[in-house]
C-alpha cells in the first residue's frame, strides 16, 4: 500500500466518523412533549368525569430540543363522549405553569388575535364533539418574546433543555363544567365542576423513533 493510499483512507474514516458523530447528534436532540396521561384519567376518575371527557393534545412527533422555544401555544383537544352531557370549558378559570411553577391565566388564541383579552367566553362542547384548541399564557415573563401571547409557556431555552434531561413538568389547569341536559338546569346536583391539572413533560425520543422522523422525506 502506497502513502497516497494510506491517506485517502485515513480521510475517508475521518469523514466517516465526523458524519456519523453529527448523525448521532441530530438524533439524540429529537425530544417529544408528552402528556402523563395516567394521571390525567386518574383525575377524570376522582371526578366522575372519566366516561364523559378526553383531554389530549396534537404536538408533533418529535421536536429538536433547540426548537422548543419555538412552541409558542399547546393544541389542546377535549372531547365530550357522553350522550346527554354538556361540557363548558372555563378559559379564564384555567391556567399553564411553566417549569419555574409560575402560573398565568390561559389564553385561547384566535385568529387575528393582537392582545390578550379581558375575559374569555366559555367553551360549550356538546355530546359527542370534540374542540381543538391553540392555548397560551398571557402572564409568564419570557425574555424570548416580547408580546405577552407569542412567547412560550415552556419559558427559556436553558430550562427547556434541562427540563428535558431531568424529567421535570410544566402543567395545564383545565376548568369545565359537566351538567346532564336532560335535567333541570337549576338542579345544580346534576352539574359537576371540575379542575383538572395536565401534567407535560418533555422527553428524549427513542433513537430508532428519532431516526425514522429525520429520514422520512418530508409531506
Amino acid at each position: 500500500m502506497s502513502p497516497w493510499d494510506l491517506l485517502l483512507i485515513t480521510v475517508y474514516i475521518i469523514c466517516v466518523t465526523y458524519v456519523l458523530q453529527k448523525a448521532f447528534q441530530e438524533i439524540d436532540s429529537r425530544v417529544k412533549i408528552q402528556l402523563d396521561t395516567d394521571e390525567v384519567n386518574k383525575q377524570l376518575e376522582e371526578q366522575n368525569v372519566k366516561d364523559i371527557v378526553a383531554i389530549g393534545f396534537k404536538f408533533k412527533p418529535a421536536y429538536h430540543l433547540d426548537d422548543l422555544n419555538n412552541v409558542t401555544q399547546l393544541p389542546l383537544v377535549i372531547t365530550n363522549k357522553s350522550q346527554n352531557h354538556k361540557v363548558s370549558v372555563n378559559w379564564d378559570e384555567s391556567s399553564i405553569s411553566n417549569f419555574k411553577k409560575q402560573a398565568g391565566r390561559s389564553i385561547r388564541v384566535t385568529s387575528g388575535m393582537v392582545d390578550p383579552p379581558t375575559s374569555q367566553a366559555t367553551s360549550t362542547i356538546l355530546p359527542g364533539q370534540t374542540i381543538v384548541e391553540n392555548l397560551s399564557d398571557e402572564k409568564l415573563k419570557s425574555p424570548l418574546n416580547s408580546i405577552p401571547y407569542k412567547k412560550s409557556p415552556l419559558v427559556s431555552e436553558r430550562l427547556l433543555k434541562l427540563a428535558a434531561l431531568s424529567g421535570n413538568k410544566f402543567h395545564l389547569q383545565l376548568a369545565f363544567n359537566v351538567s346532564d341536559q336532560t335535567a333541570d338546569p337549576k338542579d345544580t346536583k346534576k352539574q359537576n365542576f371540575c379542575v383538572v391539572k395536565c401534567p407535560l413533560g418533555v422527553e428524549k425520543v427513542h433513537w430508532a423513533k428519532a431516526a425514522d422522523l429525520i429520514l422520512r422525506p418530508p409531506k
